[in-house]
């Protein structure tokens, strides 16, 4: 009788939403703002901030386990006419951190993520992984060595986020 007033009071508990704060404050579900991003080179040990020091941008995770990410550097330029030329065009596409989406799995400190769609067509259909901690409202999402698209060096990057919702 007792264990079933439990399974009961548990069940009612996660339907009503109520389940204990501090789950919801440690979980990675929700939308995060970008706050910085910095890069060390592998190779030289050698820190930097390619997208400067105001990078923008969000990832959002879902319940149901699918994630979406979007970061640019934080000062994009307009096209001088109506429409961006190829060189400008360009400039926008150097001046973005990451853009994909897919579902993930979050276990422990490491998330993976399963890409369905990405501006590295060279992702698409794979398996990126994560590792992430969160103190208080803010989360840091650190990567395994991997490389960076605009030099072809190999880098860890640390990215850090503040919790929207």
């Amino acid at each position: 009788m007792k264990n079933s007033i439990v399974a009961i009071l548990t069940a009612a508990a996660i339907w009503a939403g109520t389940w204990p704060a501090a789950s919801a404050e440690n979980s990675i579900v929700g939308t995060w703002l970008l706050t910085s991003f910095s890069m060390t080179f592998l190779d030289t040990k050698e820190t930097s901030h390619p997208y400067g020091d105001h990078p923008t941008g969000y990832i959002q995770y879902t319940p149901g386990g699918h994630m979406v990410m979007f970061l640019t550097a934080g000062e994009l330029k307009p096209p001088a006419a109506g429409s961006y030329t190829d060189a400008e065009r360009a400039d926008v596409h150097r001046a973005i951190v990451g853009a994909y989406a897919g579902t993930y799995v979050a276990e422990g400190n490491k998330v993976s993520y399963h890409i369905l769609t990405s501006w590295r067509p060279e992702w698409i259909g794979r398996e990126q992984i994560r590792y992430f901690e969160i103190k208080e409202k803010t989360l840091t999402i650190t990567t395994p060595p991997i490389i960076f698209s605009r030099t072809g060096q190999t880098i860890a990057a640390t990215l850090t986020f503040d919790r929207v919702e």
